[in-house]
């Protein structure tokens, strides 16, 4: 399987998000004293064309629901995922630019996306108010698009999205 991974072979693959900073550089092996270590993180997120980091924003207590087509945030998780430097880099948001992937972080309640000058959020969902439940628990610093959307109001529904 490695040999697949390492020959980039994969079109795309989805992994999640532990820390990540403005640059793109994400951290999914050391934690203060605890190091979990890579595993095949490094081998995956390297050689694939196109890469979707998906995580919540926060960590740690958030609870959230939908409503009215509208995401709520009930609870505000007490770690942001989003730091201004990650305490270890397992993926390089450089290497990613220099190797031309396409690189997009999905929570639920935003989308960024790697651009060359480093992160930035160019969909949020529907309900959520830009700077108190998205800029202000982040410590990342991310550019806005001028060209903000909202999420597909689909993914908030209850039933098929009418996909085909």
């Amino acid at each position: 399987m490695f040999d697949f991974y390492d020959g980039g072979n994969l079109d795309i693959s989805c992994l999640g998000i532990a820390q990540v900073d403005g640059n793109g550089n994400l951290n999914v092996s050391k934690f203060g004293v605890k190091i979990p270590g890579c595993g095949g993180f490094i081998n995956i997120s390297q050689n694939v064309q196109n890469l979707v980091f998906c995580g919540t924003m926060t960590a740690g207590g958030l609870r959230v629901h939908v409503a009215d087509g509208k995401l709520v945030i009930d609870q505000e998780g007490r770690s942001k995922k989003f730091v201004q430097a990650v305490e270890q880099i397992t993926f390089s948001g450089d290497f990613a630019r220099e190797i031309g992937q396409k690189v997009l972080f999905v929570t639920e309640r935003a989308v960024l996306e790697l651009q060359e000058d480093g992160l930035v959020l160019t969909e949020i969902a529907p309900g959520i108010d830009l700077q108190t439940q998205v800029l202000a628990q982040m410590d990342a610093k991310v550019k806005v698009s001028p060209d903000l959307k909202i999420m597909d109001a689909r993914i908030f529904q209850e039933g098929p999205m009418g996909l085909k």
